[in-house]
């Protein structure tokens, strides 16, 4: 069995996912980054195109190990304030 925190940081945990607007900073860096990669593979080689997949589900990995790195961080620091809070209430 996961821990909750790993639960609550897979989304398996019933809170909303936050999603964006489309014309949200977020949604329009998406697709910039969409666009980007699509004009970049088209114009790369078969073996060029499997060394750049690789290289993406590296920095995909290394991303997923710090967002959870730092999720993991501040909920524990929240839970130290709380504690804190309850402590000297």
């Amino acid at each position: 069995m996961k821990s909750i925190l790993e639960e609550l940081y897979m989304g398996n945990i019933g809170f909303d996912s936050g999603a964006h607007a489309p014309d949200s900073p977020f949604a329009k860096a998406v697709f910039k980054k969409h666009d980007c990669m699509e004009r970049l593979t088209a114009t790369l080689n078969d073996s060029e195109k499997i060394l750049f997949d690789a290289y993406c589900d590296a920095a995909g990995e290394m991303e997923d190990i710090s967002r959870y790195g730092a999720f993991e961080r501040a909920l524990k620091f929240g839970m130290l304030l709380m504690a804190e809070v309850f402590k000297e209430g």
